[in-house]
Order: structure tokens, then sequence, then C-alpha cells
């Protein structure tokens, strides 16, 4: 069994009033998470199902009812996006029954996202669920394979990686990229590559069938999936809409609709460009990463080993994004830097007005500091740590100023902490 990463924060809520929410793109492992939470709580709770329309019915219909009457303290309600008046039953719950607490669990709607923060506003605790970290996989491909340890928890900046581990996690991560981190992947046979290309193909189809259509009703299909397979081609590169305008045959109010029903499903989000204007920078055109890679790669049907690939660096940059979403608290923000000349730094990490530059080279051996980085750091001498991720083990360098780390790729994760721990 694969432990998330969000149980404890939601176990921890149960003590607190407000509806506890839990979001995410299609099968990401929110049900089950609802069951590794229930099962983790102290008392008895009843669990209902909104795709079963008997339950749909109680909340549909008569729930002010139900509530009144209800004896367990603690609900849980799986795809609640079904339920049409769902704001509804979250209010009435927290003002009318106080002493029930209830969880809930949906992929996401547009329109009931909006009433959600509409009506909730100070009474929901919201939790995004993404697919797998990389740390969370290895738990279930390690205790399969037994070929690699799981990433230890204890933090530690002055940890050295030895060659060999550094090595197997660098294996490792090959078989991460190429099929992605869907926790349902964990259920079918390591060596059955067929079958993980149909899953991932299914997850692609599903979405299409059910969430777009229903989102775009009427619009074309034809134009979302060339929009679709444009922008996963480019995974990872800064959105030129003129050029999708083009290509999908469709006009920039469609497309900004479109990215509205991706972003509000999960499935990519955008990563926008730093700038504290000091000279020339880049400061509108936004990156964009897809949610998983092993979706990606089913879109653009492309499954070939990181090796064989052209968008090798990309696929880490997207790793990288991940992780570190996966890791940041509300109290960090995430960003890339661009010049009009091309100098690039693949992410700033940014805490308190504290900045921390973070590139990303497919290199074994510590590489010099790349120009984009060094043009950064000669813009921003403030700075006081800059991150080198590469498929080697730990070094460090220094900039003018600022102390330069050299890690291993897999502990993208540890940057949030290890951020923390050095500008507080």
């Amino acid at each position: 069994m694969i432990v998330r990463k969000e149980m404890k924060k939601l176990v921890r809520q149960r003590e607190n009033r407000g509806i506890s929410i839990v979001i995410g793109a299609r099968q990401v492992g929110k049900s089950t998470l609802m069951d590794m939470v229930r099962g983790s709580l102290a008392e008895p709770s009843d669990l209902f199902n909104l795709e079963n329309p008997l339950h749909l019915s109680i909340f549909n219909d008569g729930y002010i009812s139900f509530l009144h009457n209800i004896r367990a303290k603690t609900i849980c309600i799986d795809e609640f996006q079904y339920c049409k008046n769902i704001s509804s039953v979250f209010k009435a719950v927290y003002d009318l029954n106080p002493e029930l607490k209830i969880y809930a669990t949906g992929s996401s709607s547009l329109e009931i996202q909006t009433h959600l923060k509409e009506s909730l506003a100070g009474r929901k605790l919201e939790t995004i669920l993404y697919p797998l970290s990389y740390g969370e996989w290895l738990s279930g491909e390690a205790s399969a394979a037994q070929e690699i340890a799981p990433l230890r928890e204890d933090f530690d900046i002055g940890r050295r990686t030895p060659e060999d581990e550094v090595a197997s996690h660098v294996a490792s991560l090959r078989r991460f990229f190429l099929y992605g981190a869907l926790p349902g992947l964990a259920n079918l046979s390591r060596e059955d590559d067929l079958e993980k290309r149909e899953y991932l193909f299914g997850i692609y189809q599903t979405y299409l069938a059910k969430d777009i259509k229903a989102f775009l009703k009427d619009e074309s299909m034809i134009s979302f999936n060339k929009a679709l397979a444009w922008l996963a081609l480019r995974n990872g590169s800064q959105l030129n809409k003129s050029s999708l305008s083009v290509a999908a045959g469709i006009s920039t109010r469609q497309i900004d609709r479109y990215l509205d029903v991706l972003s509000g499903t999960f499935v990519m989000a955008l990563l926008p460009p730093y700038s504290n204007n000091r000279g020339k920078e880049l400061t509108k055109t936004p990156k964009y990463f897809f949610y998983d890679q092993g979706v990606v790669n089913s879109i653009i049907q492309d499954f070939r080993p990181l090796d064989l690939r052209m968008d090798s660096g990309t696929i880490k940059e997207q790793f990288v994004f991940w992780e570190l979403k996966k890791y940041m608290d509300i109290r960090f923000s995430l960003y890339y830097w661009r010049t009009p000349d091309g100098r690039e730094v693949d992410f700033i990490l940014a805490k308190d007005r504290a900045l921390m530059p973070i590139e990303i080279k497919s290199t074994w051996n510590p590489p010099a500091i790349p120009s984009g980085l060094a043009a950064f750091l000669s813009r921003y001498p403030e700075t006081k740590t800059a991150v080198l991720l590469y498929d080697g083990s730990e070094r460090r360098g220094r900039f003018g100023n600022t102390d330069v780390f050299f890690a291993p790729l897999h502990r993208a994760w540890e940057l949030p902490g290890f951020f923390t721990v050095l500008n507080g």
C-alpha cells in the first residue's frame, strides 16, 4: 500500500470544523486516500459514493432531514461533483450540524469550483491531490522490485548520496518518466508494457469522454483534440497562443476556454515568469506543464526510453516542477526566468522575498555554472543559494556571493525544505 503524504494532514483535520475537500484530476487516488483516512480515524464513519444513484438522491432531495438524523460523527462523500447543489449541502452541514465532520473528494467541475469558492469561504479546508511523488511511487516500486531503498524521510542538507545509489535512482527515474505516476499503475504487472499503455490510453479517453464533453458541450471536440495534441508535443515550453490558434484552427478566445478547462480539471498548470523590473525580462508569457508524463506520452504516442527522446531535458523539467509543487506549501511561489536574448533559469523558488534559482542539467559530472544561472546571479547578487540538479552526487561551488549546491535529480522534493532551513 502506498501511503500518501496528505493523509496525516487530513487525519489532523478531524478536529477542525471546516469541510475537508480533496480535489484533483481523475485517477490520482482520491477515493483510495479517503479510505485510508477513514481507516485512521478513531471513530467509525459513514461513506457515500455519489456515483451511486441511491446515495446521490439523498443529497439531491432530502439532505436537510438526513443531516439532522445522521448518527455518525464523520461522513465521507466520494465523487461530490455529481451533486449539483453540493455547495448547499456543505454549507448546511457547517451551519446546522457543527458536530458533524465531512470529508469529500471530487474531480473538478468548473461550475462547482466557482460555487465552492463563493459559498464556502472560511468553511472549507481544500487539498489538491496530484499523481504520486517520486518518493511515493518509489515506495511501491521498491517493495515490488526490491532494487532500491525508498527515499529517506529525514532531511539532511549535508548528506552525500553514494555514487551507486545515485546511479540506481537515475535508472529508477527512467521508469518513472516512461509511464508516469498515476497510482493505478501500481496494480499492473511491472513487466507488461502493453497493459500500462492501455491503462493510460483509457484515462485519456475517459477524460475526453466524460469531463471535456461535459464542459465544452456543443464546441468542436476535433478542435480540442488538435489543441491538446499540439500542447502535449510542446509540454514544458512557453505558451504561444498565436501558433496554437493557427495549428488548431481556433480563435484565441477558444484557446482561453480550453486552457481554463485543462487547468480547472488539474490536467495542466501554468508557470509564470519571474520579474523584478531589473532590466529587460520577459514578464507575460507563462510556461505550462501537464500533470503526468505518462499521460503526455499516451497523448503523443511516444513511449521511447529517455535516451532516445529529443525532449529528455523537458521531461526532467516536468519532473522537478511537480516535485516542487507537491512539496511546497502556501508560503512558496514558483517561477521561471528568461531574458529576451534567451538566457534562462528553469525555476525560481520564492519565499518571503528570498529567491533560490534551480537549474537542471543532464550530465553525470558536475557541470560549469550555466550562462543563464550566471546571468541571474549577476542580476540578483543578494541570492544566498542556487541549486543545480544533475545525474551525479552532491557537490558545492560558489558564484560571487552565492553558494551553489549540486545535487542528484531525485532530491528535488527536498528543495522547499532546503530553502526554508537556509532562509528561515
